[in-house]
């Protein structure tokens, strides 16, 4: 540990934590689509059951039309939010590397590509995996 100032009392060793290291910090930044994606599905489920109880008295098939509109719109929304995060970051690693900070852009990045399996691997194995089993 490095020496940062003394006072009356000795010495002060500085604190080396790990939100001062640029590999966790650009993990970090490497996230943040992931958590506006979340954002944006919770706000979406939360407008949808809004949505539903405000028309539950004109039946099922206006609960249906109103859910159905909020989820489109949602879906809309959160591609949107998640695309302009993307770029965003993508653009932040590239005036990293250009500064030469290459462990924080490689940190992002792979951070990125953690995010991106997040996102494939539901929509994948709904894909893959039979939905109807055979008896």
């Amino acid at each position: 540990m490095s020496t940062v100032s003394s006072n009356a009392r000795g010495p002060v060793r500085g604190r080396s934590s790990l939100w001062e290291s640029h590999t966790f910090r650009g993990a970090l930044v490497g996230l943040i689509p992931l958590g506006l994606l979340a954002g944006a599905v919770v706000l979406t489920l939360v407008i949808t059951v809004l949505a539903r109880q405000l028309v539950a008295a004109s039946g099922f098939f206006a609960q249906q039309q109103a859910a159905l509109i909020t989820l489109i719109a949602g879906l809309v929304v959160a591609i949107v939010v998640y695309a302009v995060a993307l770029w965003s970051i993508v653009r932040r690693v590239a005036a990293w590397r250009h500064d030469g900070e290459q462990a924080q852009a490689s940190a992002v990045l792979w951070a990125l590509c953690a995010t991106a399996l997040v996102v494939i691997v539901p929509v994948l194995l709904a894909l893959l995996l039979p939905q109807h089993p055979a008896p």
